[in-house]
């Protein structure tokens, strides 16, 4: 009976270290499943990530154009019309300064229908024209750019966008509670976010317009710098050549005037004297006229 026991104690031992070992092994496979779902799992959230991110950028245009401005809140009609007022005024007053600086432009270049003749002709009152129209821009460069801040402070700001829905105050006036969570700041910040970003961009395009009319008109002076100096390096040339005539011209003179002195000398009965003299004047001048030229 003791061996009985014995044996049906062992076999009993021998069925559970089996079962274990089953156990064991069949949790090691799960556990391996498991864990090749969770890498499949991360890199399927990796992609859906960076295919998120990639498609976020063109989803905020989406919005706009998706957006129903016909339906709007009043306080946000009246905001838009605002913006739309303001941008009108610069976008007009920045096309009459890039107007009147192309026209300066083209007068400084000479290519105006009015009959100038460029710079030779214009002289000092286009130049001054161009350096008034510059100043111009860059005022009106200043405008713009202090509206562009203005609308960025608003911009990075989610409680003022959302403080702009005054429909929303009164009739859900439970989301705006103290201290306001940012899902709701975000969702109701959404609408007045898109219609300030819209004028945003086009305040951008006016301030691109009036850096690439700065550019311009840099140019053009430029331009016409170089033309001036050209001209003035020409007449310093020629001022040069007359001065060297000048030398050479004197140099004759000097001799003419030795022998006009009223001195008697050795060659007054030589009868080829004067051809002599006057042959060696005119080649030393000659002379000095080439080799001074040939300097300069």
């Amino acid at each position: 009976q003791v061996f009985g026991r014995d044996s049906v104690t062992g076999s009993k031992l021998n069925n559970n270290l089996q079962g274990d070992g089953k156990r064991r092994s069949s949790d090691g496979s799960n556990d391996g499943v498991s864990a090749a779902h969770s890498d499949t799992n991360d890199n399927s959230t990796e992609h859906t990530a960076s295919s998120d991110l990639s498609s976020n950028n063109n989803d905020e245009w989406e919005d706009i154009q998706k957006m129903d401005w016909d339906h709007m809140p009043y306080e946000l009609q009246s905001v838009d019309a605002v913006l739309q007022t303001v941008t009108h005024m610069l976008m007009d007053d920045a096309s009459t300064v890039h107007h009147k600086a192309r026209v300066a432009m083209a007068e400084l270049r000479g290519e105006s229908s009015s009959g100038g003749q460029g710079v030779g002709a214009l002289g000092e009152h286009a130049q001054e024209r161009l350096r008034l129209h510059k100043d111009e821009v860059n005022l009106m460069e200043g405008r713009v750019q202090g509206f562009v801040r203005a609308m960025n402070e608003v911009l990075d700001d989610d409680e003022d966008m959302t403080l702009m829905n005054l429909s929303r105050l009164l009739t859900h006036p439970e989301r705006f509670l103290q201290p306001v969570s940012q899902e709701i700041l975000h969702e109701e910040s959404d609408e007045p976010e898109l219609m300030l970003e819209a004028y945003l961009q086009q305040a951008l395009s006016i301030v691109n317009e009036l850096d690439l009319l700065k550019g311009q008109i840099m140019t053009t002076e430029e331009q016409i710098s170089m033309t001036l100096d050209a001209i003035r390096n020409r007449l310093l040339y020629i001022n040069t050549l007359l001065s060297v005539a000048s030398l050479c011209v004197s140099l004759g003179s000097f001799i003419g005037s030795i022998f006009g002195m009223n001195l008697t000398n050795s060659i007054e009965t030589n009868d080829t004297a004067f051809m002599k003299v006057t042959v060696g004047t005119i080649v030393g001048m000659a002379g000095m006229w080439g080799v001074l030229s040939w300097i300069f």
